[in-house]
């Protein structure tokens, strides 16, 4: 199945130009990725692994993530993409969209849930994904550290974002317990 996507200029704006995933961009061309890093209520982080016939990292653990189709937005393809891979409906107004990466010519768009769900309520596509775990946070950012094809930029905004919302939960803690006090 050929894959359509949208050109971006360096600013993030559509071109108005589609190409076929994988083709090569001119200079100042980018297309669009987008990554959602998806924790259950109990704090545990998804993370699957990518089917060993996929033509780039086969077999690595990574987020869910894929290519935004011509026409849609980075949200849409955020929502399109967990539905697909790990078969799971992510409520659109609960996804909090996080920072966009620059690489040479890719935009990625990050995107963080925080939604009740078990590994048993994940459909795995096979030709995508061969197992799935839910990972606790020292080993979820363990594995994004030894992400090589991740920026240095997308790892420590990643890791900023999550020391802020550890530090949102430690003032609702103390807030609720000088309330109950």
């Amino acid at each position: 199945m050929e894959e359509w996507m949208d050109v971006y200029d360096v600013s993030g704006k559509k071109t108005g130009k589609t190409v076929l995933r994988g083709s090569s961009l001119q200079e100042g061309e980018y297309v669009l990725c987008t990554h959602v890093i998806l924790r259950n209520l109990d704090g545990r982080f998804l993370i699957q692994q990518r089917s060993a016939i996929k033509a780039t990292r086969p077999g690595v653990w990574d987020i869910t993530a894929g290519a935004v189709d011509a026409g849609e937005n980075s949200l849409d393809g955020a929502l399109r993409e967990a539905q697909e891979e790990i078969g799971l409906q992510l409520s659109r107004e609960k996804m909090q969209f996080l920072f966009r990466d620059q690489r040479k010519h890719t935009f990625h768009d990050v995107y963080y849930i925080c939604m009740p769900f078990t590994l048993e309520q994940c459909k795995m596509q096979e030709s995508e994904v061969q197992a799935l775990r839910l990972a606790d946070k020292e080993t979820f950012f363990a594995l994004l550290q030894s992400m090589t094809y991740r920026s240095d930029n997308y790892k420590n905004r990643l890791m900023y974002f999550y020391g802020f919302f550890d530090l949102l939960k430690f003032c609702h803690h103390i807030f609720i317990n000088m309330k109950t006090s």
